[in-house]
């Protein structure tokens, strides 16, 4: 287990959870990140040479935070350095660990468009949401939200109604 920072505290100690903070650590709980990740592997840059490889899990946790918000690579990169709640979502330490820079993360969303494996996550990841009774709602970083889904049915019009 890492070592808590000051900021970690400080974060952990805030009176109010924002959207963003639901919606990753629901995102967090739910997606089978251990899965999507082996998946991936077969396809996943594997070179002896060059610098090491970001570790495949982050760089799905990085293109699901990109997708559900509607960020470019670089404000995807950017918010993680800004937003504590997205790096929490990397689960990055910056003492130890370097966030993917934005053409690491092109380069993995074209690996992922080239075997077909975005449309398998983003499939996936919608069943297990609607499993859950859970919709996410797609936007900015300021809008993108997660809510429960009601299982109330819709009354039907009467049919004198309907004819009005």
């Amino acid at each position: 287990m890492k070592q808590q920072s000051f900021s970690n505290l400080e974060y952990e100690n805030r009176k109010k959870r924002t959207r963003k903070d639901i919606l990753l650590e629901t995102l967090e709980e739910i997606l089978p990140w251990t899965e999507w990740a082996e998946a991936v592997q077969p396809y996943y840059y594997n070179k002896r040479r060059g610098r090491k490889p970001v570790g495949i899990e982050s760089m799905i946790r990085m293109y699901i935070m990109q997708e559900v918000f509607g960020l470019s690579a670089e404000s995807a990169e950017d918010g993680i350095y800004d937003s504590y709640a997205m790096r929490s979502f990397m689960n990055l330490d910056f003492f130890e660990d370097t966030v993917p820079d934005a053409s690491t993360l092109q380069r993995f969303r074209r690996l992922l468009k080239k075997h077909g494996l975005d449309e398998k996550l983003e499939t996936e990841m919608n069943a297990i949401l609607k499993a859950k009774s859970l919709r996410l709602r797609k936007g900015h970083s300021e809008d993108a939200w997660i809510m429960k889904i009601s299982k109330r049915k819709k009354k039907a019009k009467k049919p004198a109604e309907a004819a009005k």
